[in-house]
């Protein structure tokens, strides 16, 4: 498998090996195809082409083969884009330019077990070279580069790692904005919070999680017991050091009808919150396994729903929904909806393609089209 600068094919004579990669895989097999270094410089002129050499016999294509890899013309990378090639014919993007979905999985661990959460924990035995794959894709990262995700598994469990990452983004990209992923428990310890501050200064947002206004709902949906107490402690610190914070709810049907006294415990409790934001449960990893559990249709939550955003918002707080269509929530809730779903993740159903509000709609993770939730009804142009 070979990093590369997409810009600099041709011209980089430092190709890496990695032994393991993290990222989308936005480059299907099927539009990858293998043909001669002349048939591709025929295509493309010489210009998006990268011949694999020998580095690795174990893995590389043979001397005699000279093979290059490409995909169909629509789909080809940008200039600054940072692509995956492995001699199996698959390319994965790992950094997509001018895009706001770009993200480095930091690890695949975590110390929470959340019973709905779309990429269950790994046991990998690879956290420095995870580190060292980080660290490459940051060195070849355009350095005008506005937004960037850090996410795992839970990305500050290996803290040494994380501190040189975030470091490494910023002395990279300075004028960079980080957007951080964490349950926030490791941020129940105040030093930490403060070296995070200390490193990021104003580059930095955290998103975290609380799924309940009580801490035996909250341990339920983390799967560890005493989880609502660290992260609440570590909400106090990310206030104290003065880092943004965004604070994140996934609908249950074991927390929706609790969502309004969900909202005056925010209020009451976290009133310093930069956004609070309700989120449709992504039907992957364990929330698929526990979908019976957990799946509640939007006609249930709805009015729930909306009650719990005019408590927030009429105390004037920063209300976001994500990951839900128009025509499942009332007019009401429309301004609140954001087009959240990372792109590579986001599908429409057929009956979209007849909608007039499709523009201003999220759609569905390609995941949930399978469940069709509530009544989808295309709105028409008059």
């Amino acid at each position: 498998m070979v990093l590369v600068d997409w810009s600099q094919l041709g011209r980089s004579e430092d190709k890496s090996i990695m032994k393991q990669f993290f990222g989308r895989t936005n480059l299907q097999e099927k539009q990858i195809k293998r043909v001669s270094v002349d048939e591709a410089q025929k295509l493309f002129l010489g210009a998006c082409m990268l011949e694999l050499g020998p580095a690795n016999q174990d893995c590389m294509p043979s001397k005699k083969e000279s093979t290059v890899f490409y995909v169909d013309r629509g789909e080809l990378p940008h200039s600054g884009d940072i692509v995956l090639l492995e001699p199996s014919g698959v390319g994965t993007v790992l950094f997509e330019i001018g895009s706001n979905d770009n993200a480095i999985l930091l690890t695949e661990k975590c110390n929470s077990r959340c019973i709905m959460c779309p990429q269950p924990p790994q046991h990998s035995e690879f956290e420095e070279d995870c580190l060292s794959d980080a660290l490459q894709v940051i060195g070849l990262m355009d350095p005008t580069t506005k937004i960037l995700g850090i996410t795992g598994g839970e990305p500050t469990l290996f803290w040494e790692s994380f501190e040189k990452v975030v470091s490494a983004c910023i002395e990279r990209a300075p004028a960079i904005y980080l957007q951080l992923l964490t349950n926030g428990r490791i941020l129940r310890s105040y030093e930490k919070a403060e070296k995070l501050a200390t490193v990021c200064g104003q580059n930095l947002y955290v998103g975290v999680p609380l799924y309940g206004d009580f801490d035996s709902l909250h341990d339920r949906h983390s799967g560890v017991k005493g989880a609502f107490w660290e992260t609440v402690e570590g909400l106090f610190n990310l206030q104290q050091v003065g880092i943004p914070t965004e604070l994140r709810i996934v609908m249950t049907r074991l927390n929706y009808d609790r969502l309004p006294e969900w909202a005056e415990f925010v209020y009451r409790t976290f009133p310093f919150l930069s956004r609070i934001a309700f989120m449709e449960l992504e039907p992957v990893g364990y929330a698929s396994r526990n979908l019976k559990t957990l799946w509640i249709e939007p006609e249930e939550y709805v009015p729930f729903l909306e009650k719990a955003v005019r408590i927030l918002h009429r105390r004037d707080m920063e209300v976001s929904i994500f990951n839900c269509q128009l025509c499942n929530l009332p007019e009401s809730l429309w301004r609140f909806s954001c087009k959240s779903i990372s792109g590579w993740k986001t599908s429409y159903l057929p009956e979209c393609t007849k909608c007039g509000m499709n523009f201003k709609c999220g759609g569905f993770f390609a995941s949930s089209k399978v469940l069709k939730a509530g009544n989808i009804s295309p709105f028409h142009s008059s």
